[in-house]
């Protein structure tokens, strides 16, 4: 069970971090597939850690993927000195080599050509002499997706009425308030109607109440409202919800 809104959201953030690494260092493993190009030219900008790059993709050598990458936002790769065949090249004497993300892409005047890339460096390169001995990059993976899904459980649940949904779930209340004082009044004649025709199905009285409910969340254009068929193994609950399932077909 989680004690608040805030505490169901963070217990999100730990899987996601090792899910985006277990994803990096599976592609780091494979990196003499992953795709390459050359890097034409580096500048940096006022910001630490941010530089301004030109590719050329049609560079990728004959170990690498013949079908050209276009970098795009999200894109994770590395930057350096050398093509590696594989992992272990890194760690070899003399080579130079960081971790990268295209934070923005810039297209030329007709909007056709992407022209250079904005992109973050996970630590600062430095001197010139070292800007200048990074050669290729080495594509490993997109994690714009996991990005989204990091702002979303960062998100400040105030200024979305999604939020309000999950925050009711969690800590629910006796006050009746997950029960809609318009529908309680008017739909009690179509309920009736509906659980007459579930008797063929042999429903107990729990299983009856459950489906009701849910029936009246479903119809409830009032509240944003939201309910959870819960229990132990073999109580009923795939049976219970084909109701629901097939409410309104």
């Amino acid at each position: 069970s989680f004690l608040s809104l805030d505490h169901y959201l963070k217990s999100y953030r730990a899987p996601l971090i090792e899910e985006t690494r277990s994803d990096l260092c599976a592609r780091l493993e494979l990196i003499v597939e992953g795709p390459s190009s050359k890097i034409l030219s580096m500048e940096a900008t006022q910001k630490p850690e941010v530089y301004y790059m030109d590719v050329d993709f049609g560079d990728c050598g004959a170990v690498y993927s013949a079908q050209a990458h276009t970098l795009r936002h999200g894109d994770v790769f590395i930057l350096s000195s050398v093509k590696p065949e594989a992992a272990e090249d890194f760690s070899r004497y003399g080579v130079t080599y960081y971790l990268a993300m295209v934070t923005d892409v810039c297209m030329d005047d007709d909007d056709e050509c992407q022209k250079h890339f904005k992109i973050k460096v996970g630590k600062d390169i430095g001197l010139e002499e070292d800007l200048q001995k990074l050669r290729y990059t080495i594509f490993l993976s997109n994690i714009i997706t996991n990005m989204w899904i990091w702002k979303t459980l960062s998100f400040d649940k105030h200024m979305n009425d999604n939020f309000t949904v999950i925050e009711s779930h969690l800590a629910p209340t006796n006050s009746g308030g997950d029960v809609c004082g318009i529908c309680a009044k008017h739909g009690g004649e179509h309920l009736a109607c509906f659980t007459e025709q579930l008797l063929p199905m042999n429903l107990n009285k729990s299983q009856m109440d459950v489906i009701g409910s849910v029936i009246s969340v479903v119809r409830c254009r009032h509240l944003n409202l939201m309910k959870l068929i819960q229990g132990p193994p073999g109580t009923g609950k795939t049976h219970t919800f084909l109701p629901v399932a097939s409410y309104g077909d």
